[in-house]
């Protein structure tokens, strides 16, 4: 599995993988409140207005198995949170898109998750998405390691949220600990940190296998 950054030519495989692979989480349910292709779509739609816009700004980063992208993860660097917003003509795409409801309620889950961000420098894991069909396959494994030794070299704490409470031990292998548990639109999520660890990864922290 090699990890690099997400080249401009791979966005729309990129787009593909990240909207299939969150189409079922419980805020996914809950903010689009449809069947999964409606889903699909409506995350498609919202990934395509920031995945462009991350890849100029933030750190986006893909997985990937005999050359084919397989996963990915974008996250922010200290102070660089949260990313811009997409213009208007991006903003009217993704009305059309999503639909005024699904939007809104999005902008309600944003809301509440920036009442509980962290306010000293980190890196801020946005989103890390694989394939479905290579779940298990160790991209996510990857796409997490390399993130948290860039975090170490920083000497930068980390954080992140998950709506998925059976990734919390995920997590917590590669050195995330709960800083805190809350409910968005009813749908319980985990907010973890991980502290400064110096220049160079801990070897205890390792990512599972």
């Amino acid at each position: 599995m090699e990890v690099g950054r997400l080249e401009r030519a791979e966005l729309g495989a990129a787009v593909g993988i990240l909207a299939e692979a969150f189409r079922d989480n419980p805020l996914n349910r809950a903010a689009i409140r449809a069947d999964p292709p409606a889903r699909v779509r409506s995350n498609r739609a919202g990934i395509r207005s920031y995945l462009p816009l991350a890849l100029e700004v933030a750190h986006v980063a893909v997985a990937r198995e005999a050359g084919r992208p397989v996963g990915v993860l974008v996250a922010t660097p200290p102070w660089r949170w949260p990313l811009p917003a997409p213009g208007a003509l991006g903003l009217l795409r993704l009305l059309v898109g999503q639909g005024f409801a699904v939007v809104r309620r999005w902008s309600q889950v944003s809301a509440r998750l920036r009442e509980h961000h962290p306010g000293q420098p980190h890196w801020y894991l946005a989103t890390l998405g694989v394939a479905p069909e290579r779940w298990g396959a160790g991209a996510g494994r990857a796409l997490l390691g390399a993130f948290v030794a860039q975090a170490d070299a920083d000497g930068s704490a980390a954080y992140l949220e998950t709506d998925r409470p059976e990734l919390e031990g995920f997590y917590r292998s590669a050195g995330f600990r709960v800083r805190e548990r809350i409910e968005v639109l009813d749908v319980p999520v985990l907010l973890m940190e991980r502290p400064p660890r110096g220049p160079r990864l801990d070897e205890s922290a390792a990512v599972p296998t």
